[in-house]
C-alpha cells in the first residue's frame, strides 16, 4: 500500500483562542482540523484540571490537522502570531497518509 508524506500540526491552547487558530488555518488553505477538549494536564505552571476551572479562559483544547508541508510552514507563521501572547503549544511532525487528496 502506498503512503504519502504530509505534516501533522497539533496546537494546544486556551478555549477562547480556538476561533483565531482555526481562522488562521482557513486563511492558509488547510482543508480540515479537529478540536478536542483537554480535561487535565501538567506543564510549566504545574498541574491543572478542568473541574477546577471557573471560566473558559483556563480551559484547554487540542487542535489537530494534517496538511501539506507548504501549508504547515504558512500556518506556523500565522498561528505563532496568535499564540505568542497567549498560553499555547504548537508541534509539527511528519505523518504518512493513504489518501493524499484529502489533505
Amino acid at each position: 500500500m502506498q503512503t504519502h508524506a504530509k505534516k501533522q500540526m497539533t496546537v494546544i491552547c486556551e478555549l477562547p483562542v480556538v476561533g483565531r487558530i482555526t481562522r488562521a488555518l482557513d486563511r492558509v488553505g488547510v482543508t480540515g482540523y479537529t478540536v478536542f477538549n483537554a480535561h487535565a494536564g501538567r506543564g510549566s505552571q504545574g498541574e491543572w484540571d478542568e473541574d477546577r476551572m471557573i471560566g473558559d479562559a483556563g480551559r484547554m483544547v487540542m487542535i489537530v490537522s494534517v496538511m501539506s508541508a507548504e501549508h504547515a510552514e504558512q500556518a506556523t507563521d500565522e498561528i505563532y502570531r496568535v499564540i505568542d501572547p497567549q498560553m499555547g503549544i504548537v508541534t509539527v511532525g511528519d505523518v504518512y497518509v493513504l489518501r493524499p487528496d484529502r489533505f
